[in-house]
């Protein structure tokens, strides 16, 4: 049974077996060689491995990443410091010229307090000293670095406030607050002195010869050196003197004696202040002899 496909295909063959004879050997060869070929071998197809299909991944995600940090975003103008804080102090402007300084480390390195200021553009030496207690964080000195006096014009400070501390006086771990003003910070420099509290030992800075007992619970200004000596050993307490003279309004002079220097028994102590929670200075009146100021302090 045959189909009209069939007979169309037929058609199309203008040749037929029978037509092809033995005598024509060059036809048959090749026919023979067409019909007995061996077909070609098909190309394999090539196929990813996922470990090396996540390496082109990887790779094209590090191309776009590096296509990103090429793109450089403008800069903001975020214009003057208005504050800067470091591990030993914060400092905030509060006006022209006017900066609250709030240290929160009193035993802090120097260089600290100098690097935050400079930030300002500000030559300003911050020093915290040990005082004598109740004085703590109160300012103890403030003058100029670099005027051959050291004072410093009027006008440079404008005051320190206890008020602001919400802690009480005899805890040196508190913050110290000063606020200081003036365009001479600039060009003149300040060095500022802030009381904290003292180690055990070590001398006040703000401890000076002065008539009288300091506190009054001394009781040594009258006693003879010999007596005044005899108590303090007795008290557990070290001394050292100092020679000087003060009128009844407070004016005078004083410097401090040699180390080593005692002056004879019989002298009278004129003056006696704490100047370490384990040391006591006392003052006598200068005598022939005695030993002069020392020009170097």
């Amino acid at each position: 049974m045959t189909y009209p496909v069939d007979d169309l295909v037929a058609s199309l063959n203008p040749v037929r077996d029978g037509d092809i004879t033995t005598s024509d050997e060059t036809a048959r060869a090749l026919l023979t060689a067409i019909t007995t070929e061996t077909p070609p071998t098909p190309a394999p197809r090539l196929r990813f491995r996922p470990r090396l299909r996540l390496r082109f991944a990887v790779a094209a995600a590090v191309a776009v990443a590096a296509a990103a940090a090429l793109i450089i975003l403008p800069a903001r103008d975020a214009g003057p410091l208005r504050s800067y804080a470091n591990a030993a102090v914060r400092i905030d402007v509060t006006g022209d010229d006017e900066y609250e300084v709030e240290v929160k480390d009193a035993y802090a390195d120097q260089r600290e307090f100098r690097e935050a200021f400079a930030r300002f553009g500000l030559d300003v030496r911050l020093r915290i000293v040990p005082v004598s207690p109740g004085e703590e964080r109160r300012i103890i000195r403030v003058g100029s670095l670099h005027a051959p006096s050291g004072d410093l014009p009027p006008g440079g400070v404008t005051g320190t406030s206890d008020t602001d501390l919400k802690c009480p006086a005899d805890q040196g771990t508190c913050p110290l607050r000063v606020k200081l003003g003036g365009a001479m910070f600039h060009l003149e420099g300040a060095d500022v002195v802030l009381g904290r509290r003292a180690r055990p030992g070590e001398l006040y800075q703000d401890a000076t010869p002065e008539p009288g007992d300091r506190p009054k619970s001394l009781r040594l200004t009258g006693r003879t050196v010999g007596q005044a000596l005899v108590d303090l050993d007795r008290r557990g307490l070290t001394w050292a003197f100092s020679l000087g003279a003060f009128k009844p309004d407070g004016s005078g002079s004083s410097w401090n004696a040699p180390a080593n220097w005692r002056p004879a028994g019989d002298r009278r102590i004129t003056g006696a202040w704490m100047r370490s929670s384990d040391s006591v200075g006392l003052l006598v009146t200068p005598e022939p002899g005695d030993p002069a100021p020392d020009p170097n302090n």
